[in-house]
């Protein structure tokens, strides 16, 4: 499970609302304090870019799905192109990950499609979407 900003956040205050035990000592305390605050610098990164990074994927996504739709529409039931045409109009996190979601698991449903044709080109530009997509969600980490 990939844990949401919300959910970090809500960790980050669950730690420093929670008292450390008497036994823990001033170096613990430390060490959990400066942990909670890096996660908290970490997620305040991924919310600044998180919206632009999953549109991005999605249309990438989309992209593929109706370059592809011609030769495996039929094949996935029409969902390719129908997926393709659509549009991020809800652009909060949840809805945008949601909709994320669908997208990939159509295209995962597309590259067994695909790998099961042997289709070799097709094959790598699902790889090199992949690559891509990866790319697009590392988390910067420094200045």
């Amino acid at each position: 499970m990939t844990p949401t900003v919300r959910e970090i956040l809500q960790g980050v205050a669950m730690v420093l609302a929670t008292p450390s035990p008497p036994e823990a000592g001033p170096m613990y305390d430390a060490s959990r304090k400066g942990m909670a605050s890096t996660l908290a610098v970490l997620a305040a990164g991924e919310a600044e870019r998180l919206a632009a990074a999953t549109i991005a994927e999605n249309a990438d996504i989309r992209a593929e799905l109706g370059a592809s739709a011609g030769a495996y529409d039929a094949t996935l039931g029409g969902r390719l192109a129908k997926a393709a045409a659509n549009t991020d109009a809800d652009l909060t996190t949840p809805a945008l990950d949601g909709v994320n979601a669908r997208l990939r698991r159509l295209l995962i449903e597309l590259h067994g499609a695909i790998e099961a044709a042997g289709d070799v080109d097709g094959h790598r530009r699902i790889v090199a979407l992949y690559g891509r997509m990866a790319v697009g969600r590392r988390l910067p980490l420094g200045g």
